[in-house]
C-alpha cells in the first residue's frame, strides 16, 4: 500500500469515527424525544450565556437560521425560553432559559455532559493528552491548509 492510500484509508477512518461521535448524539435525542438539533441548541442554553442572540446560536451550533428560528419558536411556545432585548445590539432579542427550561434543558443535558465526563475520565491522562495534542496539531495544519487554497 502506498503512502497516499495509507493516508486516504486513515483519513476514511477519521471521518467514520467524526460522524459516529455525532451519531451518538443524534442517537441519545431521538431516546429523550427531541431532535439531534434541538439537543445542540439545548446544548448552547444550558451554558447559560450571558448574551444569546439566533445568530450566535448559528456560530456555536454551526445550524441554518431557519432551524434555529424553528427551534426558538418552537421552545417559547413550549415556555422554555424568553426573548429580551439585547443590550449590545437592539436589532436582536436575547434567548435565555425559563426557570421551568432550566430544568428541561437541565434533565436533557446533563447525563449526555456525564456521560462525556466519564468517557474522558476513563482515558488515562496520557492518552487524553496525546489525543488533545495530535487534534489540536492536525486542526491547525488543516486550517493553514485550507487558508493557502
Amino acid at each position: 500500500m502506498s503512502d497516499s492510500d495509507s493516508v486516504l484509508q486513515d483519513l476514511h477512518m477519521f471521518f467514520n469515527q467524526w460522524h459516529e461521535y455525532g451519531d451518538i448524539y443524534a442517537e441519545y435525542a431521538k431516546k429523550v424525544g427531541i431532535s439531534s438539533s434541538t439537543l445542540d441548541v439545548l446544548l448552547v442554553l444550558n451554558e447559560d450565556p450571558a448574551e444569546c442572540t439566533q445568530k450566535i446560536l448559528v456560530n456555536e451550533t454551526f445550524l441554518p437560521k431557519q432551524t434555529i428560528n424553528s427551534i426558538v419558536t418552537s421552545l417559547l411556545h413550549q415556555g422554555l425560553v424568553a426573548l429580551t432585548e439585547s443590550q449590545t445590539d437592539r436589532r436582536s432579542k436575547n434567548i435565555s432559559l425559563t426557570k421551568s427550561g432550566k430544568v428541561y434543558a437541565n434533565k436533557i443535558v446533563q447525563p449526555i455532559l456525564a456521560a462525556e465526563h466519564q468517557t474522558m475520565a476513563d482515558l488515562p491522562a496520557a492518552k487524553r493528552q496525546k489525543m488533545l495534542a495530535t487534534l489540536t496539531h492536525y486542526l491547525q495544519t488543516f486550517k493553514q491548509n485550507i487558508r493557502q487554497i
